[in-house]
């Protein structure tokens, strides 16, 4: 019998660890690989319908290559362009983490890639890193299809489901965007938090636009307050803390940080 359940439009997200075994039990449903996917959670894009995950893409992070994996959706929400969508977000999830190059293996969903501008290579063809995954060493038969294609360079956006607050150090979360130049951050930081003492390569410009932040630098101590700016140069040690209320702020930083 059919459930008369009304199936509404999906809801996408980042994943997080506390989604592990939610997602590798739809994979195991759906004899895709699972048992691996533990480190790579936080690169996993994810639909929801209410409490219920429907849909699921992965992504592996090896230098400027990523493996695009666990492209999942629940039988009863096929055709609805989830999986469309989940590609999308993880094309554009894998461009703001650096990636230049995406590769995967298939055995059922060559036409599906091939629209979306993968194409079919050897092996042999994909780097030492790709190939040393689990998928291509054990978990996919050597009958998958393997493909690749180069991420786009345009214009980068990222909707709200790619940009989830993630801790940073104790009291304080985050997310961030960044091209290959230039990266922007959002933290939002508890009362009496601390960012202990540290340099950048390159430089920082800090807006804060809600509560205050405290840097300690050059033997002062400065407050930097709602609408209030502090630009820092490459190489200058600098600590940072909140003191009785919290702060929100943006981070500009040229180059960017280091993107994992």
């Amino acid at each position: 019998m059919t459930s008369s359940k009304k199936i509404s439009a999906p809801v996408y997200g980042m994943s997080g660890k506390q989604a592990l075994e939610t997602i590798r039990a739809l994979l195991a449903e759906n004899a895709l690989p699972a048992t691996d996917i533990d480190g790579h959670i936080e690169h996993f894009v994810t639909a929801h319908d209410g409490d219920r995950l429907v849909g699921v893409i992965g992504i592996e992070v090896h230098g400027d290559d990523g493996l695009l994996r666990s492209l999942c959706v629940n039988p009863r929400y096929r055709k609805r362009g989830i999986a469309k969508r989940l590609c999308e977000l993880a094309e554009s999830h894998a461009r703001n983490v650096g990636l230049l190059s995406l590769f995967l293996l298939t055995n059922t969903a060559e036409a599906f890639f091939a629209v979306r501008g993968f194409k079919s290579i050897a092996r042999e063809q994909v780097p030492p890193a790709i190939g040393r995954t689990e998928e291509f060493r054990s978990l996919c038969p050597a009958s998958a299809v393997c493909m690749t294609r180069s991420l786009p360079s345009g214009a980068l956006y990222l909707p709200a489901p790619l940009l989830p607050l993630r801790p940073d150090v104790p009291g304080a979360r985050m997310w961030a965007a960044g091209l290959n130049n230039t990266m922007l951050t959002y933290f939002e930081v508890d009362p009496h938090t601390r960012f202990e003492i540290h340099l950048h390569e390159g430089e920082q410009i800090t807006s804060v636009i809600e509560g205050e932040l405290f840097f300690e630098l050059e033997g002062n101590t400065l407050r930097i307050g709602a609408g209030e700016v502090l630009a820092i140069p490459p190489g200058v040690p600098h600590a940072v803390f909140t003191a009785q209320v919290g702060a929100k702020a943006f981070d500009a930083w040229s180059p960017p940080l280091r993107r994992s």
